[in-house]
């Protein structure tokens, strides 16, 4: 059975090949209508081979919606379905005392985080004494395990950036500069087109993540 993991990985590499191949015909098409620019139905025929396109990527749009909301799913479920290691009596203790105080300092957490570094559930107790208390820093466990809250916030931002994904090949970084300047200068008629999104090939770079964080995200949302 395909790991949840591989899944939206799979049906995202799927999406991204065949938005490709619709866009790529559709710049064959120009680049062969280009000859008779000027003639009579010129711009009819890039009008029709635009809404071919158009319509095209509307539909894939369409379809794979439901499998991106379906591996999801299935991985926030798995997630939120999987048990976690409980803290230790003295880490337990540590983390009772911190929740007392009405304010903890940075070397505080730093000595809790360390004796506690074995174990997700109290390294995400203390992250959020250390929100808090006003503190930028987060600390990690060393346990392998991702506390459930931690990885339901990388699904979301997954999620987040799904929109983006599928609705341009072009990198958000190159459209906001590119907007930028247009606000500030008006519009480049000699502007270059925009790059294209760089296609992944592996779940490290589409999920953005690689090692043990890579594998530590797979158990939880696989239900491993």
């Amino acid at each position: 059975m395909i790991k949840n993991s591989d899944l939206f990985y799979s049906r995202a590499a799927e999406y991204q090949t065949k938005r490709k191949d619709i866009v790529d015909d559709y710049e064959k098409k120009l680049a062969r209508l280009e000859s008779y620019k000027g003639s009579k139905g010129y711009d009819d025929d890039v009008a029709a081979a635009t809404k071919e396109k158009d319509a095209a990527i509307e539909a894939l749009k369409s379809e794979y919606s439901g499998y991106f909301d379906i591996a999801i799913n299935a991985m926030r479920e798995a997630n939120s379905g999987r048990g976690v290691t409980p803290p230790s009596a003295d880490q337990l203790a540590i983390l009772q005392a911190l929740k007392m105080r009405d304010s903890v300092s940075q070397k505080e957490l730093d000595r809790a985080a360390n004796s506690c570094k074995d174990n997700a559930m109290s390294i995400a107790v203390i992250n959020e004494i250390a929100k808090k208390n006003g503190y930028i820093r987060g600390y990690h466990s060393e346990s392998g395990e991702l506390a459930v809250e931690a990885v339901d916030r990388t699904i979301d931002g997954l999620k987040s950036s799904l929109r983006d994904f599928m609705d341009y090949d072009t990198p958000r970084a190159a459209r906001v500069a590119r907007d930028h300047h247009a606000a500030l200068y008006g519009a480049d008629p000699n502007a270059q087109p925009l790059p294209k999104r760089k296609l992944f090939e592996t779940k490290a770079e589409f999920y953005g993540m690689s090692g043990d964080d890579l594998t530590a995200f797979c158990n939880a949302v696989d239900g491993e």
